[in-house]
């Protein structure tokens, strides 16, 4: 890479983290439309549109840079971003599985792949990927909360309840999200608990009967 490419990819990096997306959007444009073959042109520019709003320009610039190289865990990761914004939940979960093929300890890819399996109505899938998530990260807030979630869709209230508590203890602002099924979830287990408890006594009960019947008979 020139010194003058190092410059203008520099200059765009200041104004993305200075929020003038669209100045570093043209700078980086310009720079690619001369060097096609930057893959830090292209990648900045992807991050560039996304972060404006951009999304359908983004996933393409993304496109480009996995054509120069596809063995990258950043661009795959910032391209399901993109498609998971778009709603394309199916090529967002791709994306996520080739990023995490290039770093199996990424938890937020872990979380970001749960989410998309959420999306798509795989909860079990989704809890799995929360688990590798937390397991990776345990203090990961929002993965617990996201386990927590995904867990009380699938009206498994024990887990629910649990990884919901240790959610807002690691970040209270959480509470207002949890609290919207908070309490469905306890009445759930609740409700559980008692049927179970009047199972037992009723096949108690009935036992106890046969054993008193049967010493009638004797």
């Amino acid at each position: 890479m020139n010194e003058e490419i190092e410059d203008q990819l520099a200059e765009a990096v200041s104004l993305i983290n200075s929020e003038l997306y669209e100045k570093a959007i043209n700078l980086l444009r310009d720079l690619v439309e001369e060097h096609p073959d930057s893959l830090e042109g292209w990648y900045n520019l992807g991050i560039a549109l996304a972060r404006d709003g951009k999304l359908d320009e983004a996933e393409e610039a993304y496109d480009e840079a996995l054509a120069i190289d596809n063995q990258i865990f950043e661009i795959w990761f910032n391209k399901g971003n993109v498609l998971y914004e778009l709603g394309d939940f199916e090529k967002a979960k791709e994306c996520y599985e080739k990023a995490l093929e290039l770093d199996p300890d990424d938890a937020e890819a872990w979380n970001n792949l749960g989410n998309t399996y959420s999306r798509l109505t795989e909860g079990q899938k989704a809890i799995e990927a929360y688990t590798k998530a937390v397991a990776l990260r345990p203090n990961y807030a929002e993965a617990l909360y996201n386990k927590a979630n995904a867990h009380f869709i699938e009206h498994e209230d024990e887990h629910a309840i649990a990884y919901a508590e240790t959610a807002m203890q690691l970040d209270p602002s959480l509470a207002s999200h949890v609290n919207q099924w908070l309490p469905v979830a306890r009445d759930r287990l609740e409700a559980e608990e008692h049927h179970e408890k009047y199972k037992k006594e009723k096949k108690d009960s009935e036992l106890l009967d046969a054993t008193n019947g049967g010493s009638e008979d004797d």
